[in-house]
């Protein structure tokens, strides 16, 4: 086997070990949930329905959806009366007393008089309503906006994970075709070195035929293994994506080329629009959070007013018979008014700092535009180079096939050198190789694309 070919087997076997690596990091750190089964009949839906179904990473996005959620609810409440209940008894071991100048009921009178009585028991009933508040109405949009962006932080771990998801899978296939691949090499090899024994033991060809088409298999076998490794690998990187136990068996009914579309989106790049991208989304959310807590601040400066109603039931005695009690009954009810006046310049102070902070969010936004648009363009450049590549490899395949046949022929009828067969073998094996990697290439790219543009995939 020759370099490239070595090469092309360490790409696919590098890229499933550092992506079991990275995943097996990430997950472990947010925990999983193992799914056990005998054997498990996998395709590309079924894998999305894994992952999405009990993924830790999705169930954390519910759960804050579910308490925002409730927080909505409690600012929403606001604006609903508030009602309270009050009691209280009181026993006076001193009488409090009430100085009384000398004489003014009379010779004699005057000084320290006790007043009341032994007992005190008193109650209240107390309800109040806003009626103008601005800073309870922006609370209000503050935590529908809260809603909004915990439901885009939703939709961005589930089209992340499928992302993820179908890279995986599709690194999978990748695998398992370049084993295939390899081991059709290695047979077509193995068939070459029983026909050279055949010549050979007829005295047609040379020793040296035999012995090179010997290491002709022995140097595929390391190939073969390495494919095989990959396949390993991309296997332990899907389950612990999908959170299943890793001496599960899986078997995957698909291969790559079944998701073969050769279809670009029908809008130019130049043309797409990313605004449905979950990170320009959460980014636009947060610039309208923003500026409702400017709103908010400035709130502090307009009055507040609301109503209010008490009812109070009181009686003192020097007995505990409450039932004789004399009960005295107050019954109110009116606006409450207030108005800030003067806070040391704070509000204006609070504003400034959110204006720029607003600016500053605004500038990232742009600054986040600008490069998700230079990746959309680069992505959407290398869909179009697979496309091509897709296309060329596979002539490249037909070509390769059919000057190994003609090879086989020429060697067989004594025309041809075993160096011309080998070649032709290690070329369509290339071939093969380089036309399953444009495919996978092209899936990728197009898994990305549709990640940046932010749909479901």
């Amino acid at each position: 086997m020759n370099y490239l070919m070595h090469g092309e087997i360490n790409r696919v076997v590098g890229r499933c070990f550092l992506a079991a690596s990275m995943l097996l990091l990430h997950l472990f750190a947010h925990g999983m949930k193992p799914v056990t089964s005998d054997t498990l009949e996998l395709n590309l839906n079924k894998a999305l329905e894994i992952a999405l179904s009990d993924n830790p990473t999705i169930l954390i996005a519910n759960k804050e959806v579910d308490r925002v959620d409730y927080a909505r609810k409690e600012a929403w409440s606001s604006l609903f009366p508030s009602i309270s209940a009050d009691g209280g008894y009181t026993r006076n071991m001193r009488l409090p007393v009430l100085f009384l100048p000398d004489g003014v009921f009379g010779p004699g009178t005057g000084g320290a008089m006790e007043m009341g009585f032994r007992n005190s028991v008193q109650g209240s009933l107390t309800a109040a309503l806003p009626l103008f508040s601005m800073s309870l109405y922006h609370n209000i949009i503050l935590s529908e906006q809260d809603v909004k962006a915990a439901l885009e932080s939703g939709r961005a771990s589930r089209i992340n994970m499928e992302a993820e998801v179908r890279k995986a899978y599709f690194t999978l296939l990748l695998a398992n075709d370049s084993y295939n691949v390899m081991a059709r090499s290695l047979a077509n090899a193995q068939e070459n070195l029983d026909n050279v024994r055949r010549l050979y033991s007829q005295g047609v060809v040379a020793e040296y035929d035999l012995i090179r088409s010997e290491v002709q298999v022995r140097n595929l076998s390391p190939g073969l293994v390495q494919a095989e490794n990959g396949v390993r690998l991309a296997e332990m990187m899907l389950r612990v994506l999908l959170g299943l136990e890793q001496d599960l068996a899986i078997r995957v009914s698909e291969e790559l080329f079944d998701f073969e579309k050769a279809e670009l989106p029908a809008n130019d790049v130049a043309e797409s629009e990313l605004t449905n991208n979950t990170q320009l989304t959460l980014l636009g959310l947060q610039l309208e959070q923003m500026t409702t807590q400017f709103k908010l601040v400035r709130a502090q400066r307009f009055p507040n007013l609301s109503a209010f109603i008490s009812y109070q039931a009181q009686a003192q005695s020097n007995d505990l018979n409450i039932s004789d009690y004399q009960w005295a009954k107050p019954l109110a009810a009116g606006l409450q008014l207030s108005f800030p006046v003067f806070r040391g310049f704070a509000i204006r102070y609070q504003e400034k700092q959110l204006e720029l902070g607003r600016e500053q969010l605004q500038l990232q936004r742009d600054y986040a535009e600008r490069n998700l648009m230079l990746q959309l363009n680069n992505i959407y450049t290398n869909m179009l180079k697979a496309l091509e590549q897709i296309d060329s490899n596979r002539e490249g395949v037909r070509q390769a096939e059919r000057g190994f046949v003609i090879a086989q022929t020429h060697y067989s009828a004594g025309v041809g050198t075993l160096l011309e067969l080998n070649d032709a073998e290690i070329a369509l094996t290339q071939a093969r190789l380089n036309l399953n990697q444009s495919m996978y290439d092209y899936l990728a790219a197009e898994t990305e694309y549709r990640q940046l543009l932010g749909q479901q995939l």
